[in-house]
């Protein structure tokens, strides 16, 4: 048991305070017009780290691009429009559904204060956390009061990010914009395979102290538009790319420090296991594909493979946490060393697009009411939850049928030069291809020297009319998608020596 535990508050080492200039925000952290890297210092001392309550806390502003807060007070009445031709920004400008402003992380790095050499990181971050959010929370679990603490909403964001990313002092429209109250509150754990398992010793034979550095990403890869296509006239104040951003304030690391007896020091590990993650990238770029990767890793657990179109990062009018089937999936084949496993065969989604009717012609998911119905892709579904959650079940899930044939509508509306908005963002879908080699019973593969090989059978770049001409690589401009594979793996960590194993 331990002595005592001890509340602890750091600010960055970098803080840099958000100004006030006629109007006008400054300062902050954000990619674009403050630092782009947070760093905290946790101190060499004789206690432990609890990781489980490590959060971090702060407040998020919205900006312009002339740098004044978004707050479309005077135009309170265009707040619940859903149509393109009267959207204001309070209504228009949105957060990614699964992660809410997680998506801000792009890069996590821990170091040793007394050796500066890096412990452990995770780059990608973000779309990791939105994914394994996506497959903790349902529609009902996001349903809080307050809202999720990481300003988040899951399915139903495009209602409710028109409150969060409005600026408000205590509920009330903005009147002083050094009121302490400006800016959205947001508490959220940083998801590090170190800082998610134990308490961690700080004292100088152990850790002694740590460099917590936060890297944020660009404002395209966190805020998107309503709508993916929408007018340039009639939209105008309807588009993020037309200048908003992000800035953190008031940031800090909090939690506690654990004063251990003389017990605890005693059965304190020299070694452990840690839950780690590689991220590594390819892409498809034909009908059928093939990729291979020899990740080096001696106690891998899964691969988990996210695909999305080589527009969507860095771009307003996407939403990164929209992760969905190669467009035109048929069918997938895993292997190790070019043999099948840990499936004997090859994994086929039937119907699909190409499955012929009585006339001998393609079903056309665009011509169904329920495009979801026309793929028959429960099986690799289940794969890939598995390789998402350890082999287990979800228990909650915002990835359902539901989901993915709102996003299926959403890729076959076709471009409106109109007045209202056409594709909407805010129902993206959260699929992807992955194998679990645990089997639930905690297995692990051998991965050194040896390869993982995929490959996918699907319509991108064929330009086939039976799909998404906005995904398909109809014309001369070819549509190639970017496959972004996690492989979660075990690496033994030593405590005293800080030496990490692949």
């Amino acid at each position: 048991m331990p002595l005592m535990k001890k509340h602890f508050s750091l600010s960055p080492l970098n803080d840099s305070p958000v100004i006030v200039n006629g109007g006008v925000i400054q300062g902050g952290f954000s990619h674009k017009d403050g630092f782009p890297t947070i760093r905290f210092s946790v101190p060499a001392q004789n206690t432990m780290l609890e990781t489980s309550t490590l959060h971090l806390v702060g407040q998020i502003i919205i900006k312009k691009n002339d740098g004044t807060p978004l707050d479309d007070a005077v135009n309170t009445g265009n707040t619940n429009l859903n149509n393109g031709a009267n959207l204001e920004y309070s209504t228009a400008i949105n957060y990614p559904n699964w992660g809410g402003i997680k998506n801000c992380i792009d890069k996590v790095v821990i170091q040793s204060k007394k050796s500066q050499v890096e412990l452990t990181s995770a780059i990608n971050y973000a779309q990791f956390e939105s994914l394994g959010e996506c497959y903790s929370n349902n529609k009902e679990d996001y349903k809080q009061s307050p809202l999720n603490r990481s300003l988040n909403s899951g399915v139903d964001s495009e209602f409710t990010n028109r409150r969060m990313v409005r600026n408000t002092a205590g509920g009330n429209a903005v009147v002083d914009l050094n009121d302490k109250n400006v800016g959205q509150f947001f508490s959220i754990r940083i998801n590090l395979d170190l800082l998610n398992n134990m308490p961690l010793h700080l004292g100088n034979d152990f850790l002694g102290g740590a460099l917590i550095t936060i890297h944020l990403s660009p404002d395209s890869n966190v805020l998107c538009n309503r709508h993916r296509d929408t007018d340039p006239i009639n939209q105008l104040n309807s588009q993020a790319s037309n200048g908003a951003n992000y800035v953190f304030k008031n940031l800090k690391l909090e939690g506690r420090y654990i004063v251990p007896s003389q017990q605890d020091l005693a059965n304190y590990p020299s070694a452990v296991m840690l839950n780690s993650r590689l991220n590594l990238i390819n892409d498809i770029q034909s009908s059928i594909n093939s990729n291979s990767y020899t990740p080096q890793l001696s106690m891998v657990k899964s691969v988990i493979n996210l695909y999305q179109d080589q527009d969507q990062p860095n771009n307003f009018s996407k939403n990164m946490n929209n992760f969905r089937h190669p467009v035109g999936s048929k069918a997938n084949q895993q292997a190790k060393n070019g043999l099948r496993f840990p499936y004997d065969y090859k994994t086929l989604i039937e119907p699909n697009y190409e499955t012929t009717t009585q006339n001998g012609t393609g079903i056309g998911l665009g011509t169904l009411h329920y495009p979801t119905l026309g793929m028959g892709d429960a099986e690799s579904r289940k794969q890939f939850e598995r390789a998402v959650l350890g082999g287990k079940e979800p228990y909650h899930s915002s990835a359902d049928f539901n989901t993915q044939n709102a996003s299926l509508v959403e890729d076959f509306v076709a471009p409106n030069a109109g007045a209202s908005g056409t594709g909407n963002n805010m129902r993206p879908n959260c699929v992807g291809i992955g194998a679990d080699y645990t089997f639930a019973m905690g297995n692990i593969q051998n991965f050194q020297n040896q390869d993982y090989n995929l490959q996918l059978e699907s319509g991108v770049n064929t330009g086939n009319a039976l799909l998404p001409a906005t995904r398909n690589g109809a014309g001369a401009t070819a549509n190639p998608h970017l496959q972004q594979t996690f492989i979660k793996h075990l690496s033994p960590f030593n405590l005293q020596s800080l030496v990490k194993s692949m």
